[in-house]
């Protein structure tokens, strides 16, 4: 059987995986996932460290601990420059057939009923890294941000200064 993040598992698989313990692991280049590369910033380099932790759950199921870490540069929507957004986390999971098996976890678990389907791990990460970039990413303030960001703070800050001068001069 496959051990790589890479490959893709069926709920056969998953549970062999679960049987014997396995942990899939390894670090790469969100270039080699689509969907997430697509809301970064296309000058900076990310890489992500993930470990899935595969064990049986108490009713037979195949668990896993996901954990990763990443440092993502985001395009800031307010600069048009790379933001920084630093993710670890660590989420439990629950690989079931059916949406009656899936009632049968806590709410600790995200449950993913694969029925007839495959899973590739990665994939999995990809949509967690995804859910956990901001909706609107921006640097913290307007003074973090790049030239573009600043230079238009200071035409508004010209532009509402003319307006005042031009309101207080026609009173």
């Amino acid at each position: 059987m496959p051990g790589s993040l890479h490959a893709w598992y069926t709920l056969d698989d998953l549970a062999a995986l679960g049987d014997s313990g396995t942990v899939l692991g390894g670090e790469f280049d969100t270039s080699e996932l689509e969907r997430l590369s697509d809301l970064l910033h296309a000058d900076r380099h990310s890489t992500v460290k993930a470990s899935l932790c595969f064990k049986r759950g108490a009713h037979g199921q195949a668990i896993a601990d996901l954990h990763y870490k990443a440092t993502l540069y985001a395009v800031c929507q307010r600069c048009l420059e790379s933001v920084e957004h630093k993710i670890d986390a660590t989420v439990a999971w629950a690989f079931v057939g059916s949406e009656s098996e899936a009632a049968l976890f806590p709410d600790e678990f995200e449950v993913l009923v694969l029925e007839d389907e495959r899973l590739q791990p990665a994939t999995l990460i990809e949509d967690e890294l995804i859910l956990a970039l901001p909706m609107v990413p921006r640097h913290t303030t307007v003074a973090a941000c790049g030239p573009l960001a600043q230079n238009l703070r200071n035409l508004v800050s010209d532009r509402a200064a003319e307006r005042l001068d031009s309101t207080l001069e026609g009173h």
